[in-house]
């Protein structure tokens, strides 16, 4: 029997020799063999490599559905009875986003969502001398949105209470001052090309009001205020440009914090434990000083233009999309209920504290939740795990559209940022970002396309 995973090699080891190795099958079946499976694209294929012969397969978020209208994933209301599913339920956690129609398809194996990384040594210092460089960002804000910063502006000491034009604020303090000897931006996310880029600015879009139908036709002021945003902290020197000029993913920020060239980023949980390191799993850092590593909730969304007096034209919200990865039990399962129980196992109790504590997964268990404070004695992943909460709390249901045309149109945006951020085709000139401008960038060269790949999608 076989279980089909995609994991990093010392989580990958992990499981299978301190998780699944402690599973008791019975006698007779023989043992689980742990397989990964080629790509996240190639699941259901994979999946009829070994009819009948699959327990469990661990599917991302955005696959999840497609996999379930292809009726490849049994229900666990086909097999549990309604206590027992009243049991699940009461167990873990935000258990509803692995439910459709009222039918309980996945388990979860972790929550994932993108939360404020930043040093907080370098937000005090830029909290203690932001009111000496007010006039010049206000000088600079003017020329772009007309007004400059928004009426009565301060920058708020707790970084849990910023929005879009704090993260500015403080960028622009940082690339006016030396450090390590030299004045560069010290702001970036990743700028590879790739979904985790892709869905940062997805995210954003959210952010700024956007629903599904925005999101997925790439039409709507908080889709363009998202673009708005990245085209001027480009042009005033707030974004680090090695995140685009080398491909930054994860790794290359982690790189960053360590070497002085990022100070803000906006990271997964697992980016928090390698960025601080726990000493094991080769997680050893990237910080001089981890306990400078401080972690809040997403800054607020808002739209970059003002009104006359000052005052934000569109408000939007701290939401971004919830990711992770569920467990699945394919449809041709040898024993559904064994696998359940196996499913079980991998998200007992002890092993949420092991796993979570070791390699950055939120915790999927209520219990855990209710007892972070005793269950993990760092104080840093406690606050990891807090601030994620909130953030799931944030986010509400929102996760990346159920589509099957989905991955071309999060490349659309890949595309659109390329060419309107990092070439600075943001206006006629490349200097100061023109919102009109931008609109008609998406409305002709990729709101065509994304509707396009939404009418094929929803034909399929």
């Amino acid at each position: 029997m076989k279980v089909l995973i995609k994991m990093m090699d010392n989580q990958k080891e992990y499981f299978k020799d301190d998780v699944v190795s402690f599973f008791k099958l019975p006698e007779g079946t023989g043992e689980i063999e742990i397989l990964d499976y080629t790509s996240m694209d190639s699941i259901d294929f994979d999946l009829e490599k070994y009819p009948g012969k699959v327990l469990l397969v661990k599917i991302p978020f955005e696959k999840g559905w497609s996999l379930v209208k292809k009726g490849k994933i049994v229900p666990l209301n086909s097999f549990l009875s309604g206590a027992e599913l009243q049991e699940f339920y009461n167990t873990y956690l935000f258990n509803f986003l692995g439910r459709q129609y009222n039918t309980q398809y996945f388990m979860p194996r972790k929550y994932e969502t993108r939360i404020m990384v930043y040093l907080k040594s370098k937000v005090r210092e830029a909290i203690g001398v932001w009111k000496v460089y007010r006039d010049s960002i206000d000088r600079h804000l003017k020329k772009i949105n007309g007004f400059g910063l928004p009426q009565s502006y301060m920058l708020e000491n707790d970084p849990n209470f910023w929005d879009y034009y704090d993260i500015f604020v403080v960028g622009w303090i940082w690339s006016h001052r030396e450090y390590n000897g030299a004045v560069s931006p010290r702001i970036a996310h990743r700028g590879k090309r790739y979904l985790g880029t892709s869905h940062r600015l997805i995210d954003r879009a959210y952010q700024c009001g956007s629903d599904n139908a925005g999101v997925l036709s790439m039409q709507g002021d908080p889709v363009i205020d998202a673009f708005l945003w990245e085209a001027v902290y480009h042009a005033s020197g707030i974004y680090n440009p090695k995140m685009w000029e080398n491909k930054w993913s994860g790794s290359g920020i982690w790189q960053g914090f360590l070497e002085g060239e990022v100070f803000l980023s906006f990271m997964t949980q697992l980016d928090c434990f390698f960025i601080h390191g726990t000493g094991s799993d080769s997680l050893l850092g990237f910080l001089e000083k981890p306990e400078d590593m401080g972690v809040a909730t997403m800054p607020g969304g808002c739209s970059f233009e003002l009104s006359d007096s000052g005052t934000l034209l569109r408000k939007g919200t701290k939401m971004i999309t919830t990711g992770g990865w569920w467990w699945g039990i394919p449809a041709d399962a040898p024993d559904p209920r064994l696998s359940y129980n196996l499913a079980r196992h991998i998200t007992s109790k002890y092993n949420q504290i092991q796993g979570c504590g070791r390699f950055g997964m939120i915790p999927v268990r209520k219990d855990v939740r209710e007892e972070m404070d005793s269950l993990f004695e760092k104080k840093w992943i406690q606050e990891v795990f807090d601030v994620s909460y909130r953030q799931l709390v944030y986010n509400k249901s929102t996760v990346v559209p159920s589509h099957a045309q989905f991955n071309k149109i999060s490349n659309l945006y890949l595309d659109a940022w390329f060419d309107i951020v990092v070439n600075r085709n943001w206006s006629g000139n490349k200097k100061i970002p023109d919102r009109f401008y931008i609109k008609q960038i998406l409305d002709i060269k990729y709101s065509p396309l994304a509707k396009r790949f939404n009418r094929k999608g929803i034909r399929e």
